[in-house]
């Protein structure tokens, strides 16, 4: 496998409060993705710098989160060993044991890794427990998921602790192009 660049641009069309530069770098070693995401939380300004490191088959590896908001820098950090364990900060966080995934809050890059880890056959669905980063608090959750892919590059995405749901329209690297009406992206290189 030769390593593969995408850049890409999104922006949240539900509110036109968000913008977010993403590159995701494939390669023989793995996956990453590097993001900025800029938003209007309430008329505060927020800005979000992270990277995600993932194995081969889009495992979530580590992850790390650099936030400014409201005058003050906070980072985090998440590290995961590929067996369900993780760590906070170099910490161990039994509350994310069996947490396949990590997913950024605050962006839609990271439904790509389910998407592609997953493999789903058009018509077949599959769960999973993610880490959840909410921003701008930064608290780490467990969050049931569900993917079902609708269609080549389409898949429904639900919350199974909530009645959410979004039809995720993908690109061929599992990248979202349309998310619900909620993301948009809105330049590709």
């Amino acid at each position: 496998m030769q390593v593969r660049e995408q850049e890409v641009i999104w922006r949240r069309v539900m509110d036109e409060a968000s913008f977010e530069l993403a590159l995701i770098v494939t390669g023989p070693g793995g996956v990453e993705i590097t993001g900025t995401v800029l938003i209007a939380d309430d008329g505060v300004p927020l800005r979000v710098d992270y990277a995600i490191q993932c194995g081969e088959g889009w495992s979530t590896r580590r992850v790390e989160v650099l936030q400014s908001y409201s005058g003050e820098v906070r980072a985090l950090r998440l590290d995961h060993d590929g067996a369900g364990n993780w760590t906070r900060d170099g910490d161990e966080a039994p509350d994310l044991k069996g947490c396949t995934d990590v997913d950024l809050g605050v962006t839609p890059s990271t439904n790509a890794l389910p998407v592609n880890r997953l493999g789903l056959d058009i018509g077949a669905g599959g769960e999973i427990r993610a880490a959840w980063v909410r921003f701008p608090s930064l608290e780490v959750i467990p969050a049931g998921q569900g993917y079902e892919r609708l269609a080549e590059r389409q898949y429904r995405y639900s919350n199974l602790d909530s009645d959410f749901t979004a039809v995720i329209d993908v690109d061929d690297l599992g990248l979202p192009i349309d998310y619900a009406g909620i993301w948009r992206r809105i330049a590709k290189r």
